[in-house]
């Protein structure tokens, strides 16, 4: 493939925005961060494939998206397709598995990366990952989805602002991200059962059709205890993260999962499960802690909430953590990956 026109003109890029691409969730997020690292690097980016670009990142696996990535190729640009899914998307986007499963069955997929002339994978453990999926591995690089320290700061007013809009009045717990099955919204609410001392808030968008297709989603939400709450969407990450005291994870499947990092970023002590894509993100012991069942989550979260000592090695060294995916680093990788095509 002729490739001397997109290397000709990186002062741009497309970053396609495929109609089927919506609501908030972590594709959206990744999008926004690709963005906005490439133009800290002086790069100018456009949503669709106009003339003059030299690149386009593809983030979502539909059949637009493909359509534009083989057209560009043809014009002679570089094709980036980015993993946000596996096997395991089931349930994984905004719809039902139901609705999913013909879009991102493994042939699908399989075609896509293997038309890319980059596979941008978030962590070592979502490029292992792409094995399943036979992409060559010459053409997978680890670039993480980056965090945008611009609007990771913590606001004692925000704080405040949530903490009475919300009735936040005990030491909170809160998570961020979409309500369901694969968060594992059982194990957060059964941990908030076994410690009523605490408030537990999850801030995300509940999927309002889940129990058409049979999972206990809404039943666990409508039977979890009062020191819990599902706020649904909120608009303000900075000023949830503002409002907890710490953040607690237990998700099932990830690939990287960047709002791990926002919060580190902001300095709560994190909770979360003990999964192969956090091997390189955050260390047991030292910038988080990491349990697998929730009696290991009920002592992990106490010890988090009442020991000063254990909070404040958690917060400093989370917080070193999380400066390496700034997004200038991001753009910067991103940058490197373009030069590969350059003669």
């Amino acid at each position: 493939m002729n490739q001397a026109n997109g290397a000709e003109n990186m002062e741009s890029v497309c970053i396609y925005q495929d109609p089927m691409m919506y609501g908030a969730h972590g594709i959206t997020s990744a999008v926004e961060h690709q963005r906005k690292a490439l133009e800290i690097q002086g790069i100018d980016v456009k949503g669709k494939p106009v003339e003059p670009y030299g690149a386009i990142h593809v983030n979502w696996p539909g059949p637009a998206s493909y359509l534009r990535l083989k057209q560009a190729q043809n014009r002679g640009k570089i094709g980036l397709v980015f993993v946000h899914a596996g096997k395991s998307i089931d349930r994984g986007f905004t719809v039902s598995q139901y609705l999913v499963k013909p879009l991102v069955n493994k042939l699908w997929l399989s075609s896509i990366y293997d038309t890319a002339d980059r596979v941008i994978a978030p962590t070592e453990y979502a490029k292992e990952k792409m094995k399943g999926f036979d992409v060559d591995p010459d053409k997978i690089r680890v670039v993480s989805n980056g965090v945008d320290f611009s609007k990771i700061q913590y606001s004692q007013q925000e704080r405040r602002r949530y903490r009475e809009r919300y009735d936040m009045n005990r030491p909170t717990v809160i998570t961020i991200g979409q309500v369901k099955p694969r968060k594992d919204v059982s194990t957060f609410v059964e941990v908030a059962r076994k410690l009523p001392q605490y408030q537990f808030f999850w801030f995300g968008q509940t999927l309002d059709w889940s129990s058409l297709f049979g999972d206990r989603t809404d039943e666990v939400i409508y039977n979890s205890p009062d020191n819990v709450r599902f706020t649904g969407y909120v608009d303000d990450i900075d000023a949830a993260l503002s409002s907890g005291d710490l953040f607690f994870f237990p998700s099932k499947e990830e690939n990287e999962a960047i709002v791990l990092l926002e919060a580190a970023a902001h300095g709560l002590p994190i909770v979360t499960r003990n999964l192969p894509a956090y091997k390189d993100l955050l260390i047991d012991g030292q910038s988080c802690l990491k349990g697998e069942t929730t009696e290991e989550f009920v002592e992990l979260v106490q010890r988090a909430m009442e020991e000063n000592e254990v909070r404040g090695k958690l917060t400093e060294n989370a917080k070193e953590s999380a400066e390496e995916y700034s997004l200038r680093n991001i753009g910067k990788k991103y940058l490197n990956i373009y030069e590969e095509f350059q003669d």
